[in-house]
C-alpha cells in the first residue's frame, strides 16, 4: 500500500503482486493492457471462482519535462474541481521524490482526463506519476490511514487470501485478477471482457474499498455488497456468499459482516455483469473515499478498519471452501412448497426442503 500508482502507471504495484504469487506458487500471466490473471492451474480446466481488484488509485501523469519546476499533468479518478486548488502533491521521479502544489484549477481535456498546473521542489520529467502528499501508510487504533486504500487494499486482500489457499486443496478452483486503469473508466475490466479473457463459466467477485455512509461504517465489518450505483449484482452469487458469511461468523466471533447496497460508486462487477458474467461484490467501507475529506472539504489521507480486512480475508477463504463442486456456480433450483394447515384454518405454503427465502 505504500507504492506509487495511479491509471495507466501500475508499474511498481504490478511487479510487487507478480513476485508475491510466484512466491506462492501461482502462475501469473500478464496481457497486453497490463492486468494480472493469477491461478494454481498450469494446465487443466481453468478457475471458476476469480476475485478481483484494481492496481491503480487517482493520480498525475506528467504530460511534460518540467522548466524551472513547473510541468502540467492529467489526472484521472473522480476528484471535483474544488479540491485542486493549493493541494499537496508528491511526484515519484526517476532520481527521487517531488513535493510540490497544484496550481489553480483543473481544465477537462478528455471524457476522463484532467490537466493540472504542478509547482514543485525539483525538476521531473514527461511520464513521472504523482498522487496527493498524504501520509503513504500508517496503522494505530485498529484503523489504518493511507494514501491509497482504493484500492490497493482490495489487492493486499487478495493477497492475503491466496498466502492463505497456499496450501489448501481448495486453491485450484480460484483464481485472481489485479486490473488497471480502473479509475480512469474501468479499463481494465473491460479490456479483458472485450478480449474474452475470462473463462466463460467463471463467477466474478469484485473487492473494493467503498464510500464509507451512515448506514454502512468503518469496524463493522466486511460488506457483502449487494450493488453498486449502477446495477444489482446476481442474487445466487451474493446468497452464496451470505451463506459462507454466516458459517465462519457461527465459530468466529471476532468475524464480523454486513450486507449493504453501497451505492457511492461504480465498482467493476458491473463491467463481469454486463458481459454475461455470474457476479457478486465484496466491500469495506472508506472514510475519504478518493482522498476527499468531505467535512472539511480538502484532501486527506483514506481510512479503513483492519479488522474489515481480516474478516474479508476469512470470508474469501469460506467461499473457497465452500464453492460447489463441478467446476461451475450453479444456481437454484426452483423451489417446491406444500400446502399445511394450521389449528385454527391457517393455510400456511410451507418449503419441502424446510429453507425459508432468507436462507
Amino acid at each position: 500500500m505504500r507504492l506509487p500508482t495511479a491509471p495507466f502507471r501500475e508499474d511498481a504495484v504490478r511487479t510487487h503482486i507478480r513476485a508475491f504469487c510466484r512466491r506462492i506458487g501461482m502462475r501469473v500471466r500478464q496481457d497486453g493492457l497490463g492486468n494480472l490473471m493469477a491461478d494454481w492451474r498450469p494446465r487443466g480446466p481453468a478457475p471458476t471462482l476469480i476475485l478481483e481488484a484494481h492496481m491503480d488509485h487517482p493520480g498525475f501523469i506528467m504530460e511534460a519535462d518540467s522548466r524551472r519546476n513547473r510541468t502540467t499533468a492529467v489526472f484521472y479518478g473522480r476528484v471535483e474541481d474544488e479540491y485542486f486548488p493549493g493541494s499537496p502533491v508528491r511526484v515519484f521521479a526517476e532520481d527521487g521524490e517531488r513535493r510540490g502544489r497544484v496550481a489553480g484549477r483543473p481544465k477537462a481535456i478528455s471524457e476522463r482526463g484532467r490537466r493540472v498546473a504542478l509547482a514543485l521542489d525539483g525538476p521531473v520529467r514527461r511520464g513521472d506519476i504523482g498522487m496527493w502528499d498524504v501520509p503513504a501508510f500508517r496503522q494505530r487504533n485498529g484503523m489504518i490511514e493511507a494514501r491509497a486504500c482504493d484500492d490497493l487494499a482490495g489487492c493486499a486482500t487478495l493477497l492475503a487470501f491466496l498466502d492463505a489457499m497456499a496450501d489448501r486443496p481448495q486453491r485450484r478452483n480460484v483464481g485472481a485478477l489485479f486490473t488497471v486503469a480502473e479509475e480512469a473508466g474501468l479499463n481494465g475490466a473491460l479490456y479483458v471482457c472485450r478480449r474474452r479473457r475470462l473463462p466463460a463459466q467463471a463467477t466474478i467477485v469484485s473487492i473494493e474499498t467503498s464510500r464509507e455512509w451512515p448506514h454502512a461504517r468503518r469496524g463493522e465489518g466486511v460488506a457483502i455488497r449487494v450493488g453498486d450505483i449502477a446495477r444489482v449484482f446476481d442474487p445466487p452469487v451474493t446468497a452464496f456468499m451470505l451463506q459462507a458469511a454466516r458459517a465462519v461468523a457461527a465459530r468466529d466471533p471476532a468475524f464480523r459482516w454486513q450486507r449493504k447496497l453501497m451505492d457511492g460508486g461504480t465498482c467493476e462487477s458491473s463491467v463481469y455483469q454486463a458481459f454475461g458474467y455470474a457476479t457478486g461484490a465484496v466491500c469495506v467501507p472508506l472514510a475519504n473515499y478518493h482522498n476527499r475529506d468531505f467535512a472539511r472539504r480538502r484532501i486527506a489521507a483514506e481510512r479503513v478498519a483492519l479488522g474489515d480486512l481480516t474478516s474479508m480475508v476469512k470470508l474469501f477463504v469460506a467461499m473457497a471452501e465452500s464453492w460447489p463442486t463441478g467446476g461451475r456456480f450453479r444456481r437454484p433450483g426452483r423451489p417446491v412448497y406444500e400446502e399445511k394447515r394450521g389449528p385454527l384454518g391457517e393455510r400456511f405454503l410451507v418449503r419441502k426442503d424446510g429453507r425459508t427465502l432468507s436462507e
